[in-house]
């Protein structure tokens, strides 16, 4: 085991980047042994206010001393995972972990860990014991503090000096400017939180999660409208999850507006899925890490809209009643094309563009290990980028992390070839593509190089990131046009060879199955599928048509949502289908043409001409379906891109949509009075040790229950939500409409500007 913390005496493997100083081995300060780890005025400081010099006390029955940690049996290490529930979150206010630990023990207060400005993590103490950060919640709560020095005019101070930005937000009410987080901090909290979350095995035992009841609610305080809330809230004490200190009293503010709430979230439970592209107006463009709750069913929404009143791109029946297995979303010239999930890019194209728009595109391969009867399997799914801007100038293909994993960073068009923007549509060689294999070490450079710019099919096996950008935004239109003229679309799609959800989920509501097509004809044929929108045609015109005009099957789509059928259109987004797909060359055009023409097409010769137009946009070639085990008659699984999304995203914010209330008017009043009440019978008592008078056994009691109870973390009240400073507020508009929780973090403060 690398590198470890201690929960219950026992270790707690943890993956991290930066050093970890425990309390046991002496390599860090201890609460334990104060003597050790304070000077000798700092000692005094210490011994007058607590002569005990233990600032910390025992969670209910779990009453070992720390000299019996390591022996503490596993019964007791399960209730102490049933006793914490929630992780509270601070800022410390010094300008490192030892000056961290240096305040709190001669304030008589404590907290189980720190994580410093250089990412090193300091333990403190054991969550066996409760320590004294977080008034009420200290019972139910392990205490984390970030080293930060918090206020701007320190940052010249800051050891941590150039690496932070300055921030500014609202927080119980009030607005507060302060240093950030470095980014060394947010890779050790996510490290340690997830160390939390984590079942571990143990040899001659069952495995066990240091805190169970954290793993199965790991998420920050949530509103009904999915922010992160950023002021006290009702019911603090029973909240599940990690939360901040204001959120646990009213007069804090730690670990304030600076914390990326999200950005911690995601980190937790992995890397997040991302939308293929960001549209709408400029304010309105997030991903989904960015938001939850309400904020994300929104943006869902908005994709959605886009999607059916598209002009054919629908799933999964599109314009002249094909099968379509993706949707298309329209954007400007150049919004960036960005994986949905991690995986391995596995064949490329880059191409001229043709009569029909842009034929350039790129296939991503994702996986993941599943559990059947017979043992883990390794299943796979592929989602599809067409209609890419084809890219021949440096400035294109700049910053595409796959052209250079493909090509290197010092790319030169060869002289072997005519880079293929240049000539007209006529010039073009149609018909089905060659494919050139880049997979292998000992590839032939010049080959794929050519390739690249040459057009072909190009078998790849390169990594890429969930959210990396893969391309741009391409043209696409059904029928001929001058290509300036072509609206700008991506075709994207998610594919497989078997049910992603055969085993879960599918047998649910969140799925309709439906029946396969096992035709070679392009048109969709399946009653389930059809029926809705004949019922949705009649219901407008009288009308039962035996075949689909494709702006009956675009009405359909965009109806309204108070339009009786309109939960019928949500269906479609639900559908799984299986069918051949319409980019394999093995699809039977002619039966396609046979059955529509008089219909869609006006005779057999304008469908012919349309076909030939259509052809370089079929990929899925014999070379291509070979590499990658494809079945043999090119038939898959093909779901909603958007819903996919939408359901794998439910193990992130986007799953809930409240986690907790914010407390009333009168709550934080009461909260606020309670606490100032209980730091001032707190003053009085320690004044008298201070003057050398002897406390009774009943002032005695009462003392410790009040340091059981503190959450006053500052040495004075600059840590409170009334002080008010220069700095509380910068009249600046930036910061107008933000507030904590929300995404992006807010642009930095001008300094020169500020003060």
């Amino acid at each position: 085991m690398d590198k470890y913390i201690l929960f219950a005496g026992r270790r707690v493997p943890i993956h991290m980047n930066y050093p970890v100083f425990r309390f046991d081995d002496d390599s860090g300060p201890s609460y334990y042994h104060p003597e050790k780890s304070l000077d000798q005025n700092r000692l005094m400081q210490m011994a007058l206010l607590r002569p005990t010099l233990m600032n910390y006390s025992f969670r209910g029955r779990l009453q070992r001393t720390a000299e019996q940690l390591f022996s503490v049996p596993r019964e007791e290490v399960d209730q102490l995972g049933e006793i914490i529930w929630q992780i509270a979150l601070h800022h410390d206010v010094t300008m490192n972990a030892q000056d961290t630990y240096n305040v709190l023990c001669t304030r008589g207060l404590s907290t189980h860990f720190c994580v410093n400005y250089d990412g090193a993590l300091y333990q403190y103490m054991d969550p066996y014991h409760v320590a004294w950060a977080t008034g009420d919640n200290n019972g139910h709560s392990l205490a984390i503090d970030m080293n930060n020095p918090v206020f701007p005019e320190l940052q010249a101070d800051d050891p941590a000096n150039g690496l932070r930005d300055i921030y500014q937000g609202k927080v119980n009410g009030s607005i507060k400017t302060m240093l950030g987080y470095t980014e060394a901090q947010y890779e050790t909290i996510i490290a340690l939180l997830k160390a939390f979350v984590t079942p571990i095995e143990v040899p001659n035992e069952a495995p066990w999660t240091p805190l169970p009841l954290v793993r199965d609610s790991c998420f920050p305080p949530i509103s009904e409208n999915g922010d992160v809330i950023n002021c006290l809230l009702r019911d603090s004490i029973n909240f599940h999850g990690f939360l901040g200190h204001y959120h646990c009293s009213s007069n804090k503010w730690d670990p304030g507006p600076a914390f990326d709430w999200l950005r911690v979230l995601s980190g937790i439970k992995g890397e997040r899925n991302s939308l293929p592209m960001l549209i709408g107006e400029p304010d309105e463009r997030r991903n989904m890490a960015e938001c939850g709750g309400a904020l994300l069913e929104e943006l869902f929404n908005r994709y959605y809209q886009s999607v059916e009143t598209s002009n054919g791109g629908w799933y999964p029946v599109g314009a002249n009643q094909a099968w379509h297995s993706g949707i298309h979303l329209t954007a400007e010239t150049g919004t960036p094309v960005m994986s949905m999930m991690k995986g391995t890019i596995v064949a490329v194209r880059n191409v001229r563009s043709v009569d029909l728009g842009d034929p350039s595109f790129v296939l991503i391969r994702h996986e993941r290990q599943e559990d059947t009867e017979d043992g883990e399997v390794t299943v796979y799914w592929y989602s599809l980028y067409m209609h890419l801007a084809p890219m021949y100038k440096p400035e294109q293909y700049q910053g595409i992390d796959w052209v250079s994993a493909l090509l290197g960073v010092d790319i030169e068009t060869p002289d072997t070839v005519l880079y293929n923007m240049v000539g007209d549509s006529e010039s073009y060689i149609r018909g089905i593509p060659h494919t050139v294999d880049g997979r292998v070490k000992s590839k032939n450079y010049d080959e794929i190089l050519e390739a690249f710019f040459k057009g072909d099919i190009i078998l790849t096996n390169i990594q890429c990131k969930a959210g990396e950008v893969i391309g741009h935004i391409g043209k696409f239109t059904n029928k001929p046009e001058p290509y300036d003229d072509q609206p700008n679309q991506l075709h994207v799609e998610f594919f497989s060879a078997e049910n992603l959800f055969a085993r879960g989920s599918a047998h649910n509501e969140a799925w309709n199955i439906i029946e396969g097509d096992y035709s070679d004809s392009s048109l969709v044929r399946v009653k389930r599928l059809i029926k809705p929108i004949r019922d949705f045609v009649h219901a407008q015109t009288g009308r039962t048509p035996p075949l689909l005009k494709t702006s009956e099957i675009g009405g359909f789509y965009s109806m309204s949502e108070e339009d009786l059928l309109s939960q019928r259109r949500k269906d479609f987004r639900k559908a799984i289908c299986y069918h051949r797909s319409e980019w394999s060359p093995q699809m039977n055009w002619t039966k396609t043409a046979v059955q529509t023409v008089g219909w869609q097409w006006e005779s057999e010769a304008s469908f012919g001409k349309w076909l030939v137009l259509w052809l370089p946009f079929q990929w899925m070639t014999k070379e291509v379906a070979d590499a990658l085990e494809f079945p043999d008659k090119h038939s898959f699984f093909t779901y909603h891109p958007i819903y996919l999304l939408e359901q794998l995203n439910r193990t992130y914010a986007g799953d809930i949509t409240q986690t907790a209330e914010e407390a009333s008017d009168d709550e934080i009043k009461d909260n606020a009075s309670e606490m100032a009440s209980r730091i001032e019978e707190l003053v009085k008592l320690n004044k008298k040790l201070e003057n050398h008078e002897t406390l009774t056994p009943e002032e005695e009691a009462r003392q410790m229950e009040l340091y059981a109870l503190m959450d006053d973390h500052m040495g004075d009240e600059n840590g409170d939500i009334k002080t008010e400073t220069k700095y509380d507020y910068i009249n600046t508009s930036e910061f107008d409409s933000w507030e904590p929780g929300e995404w992006p973090v807010p642009k930095t403060v001008d300094l020169k500007k500020a003060f």
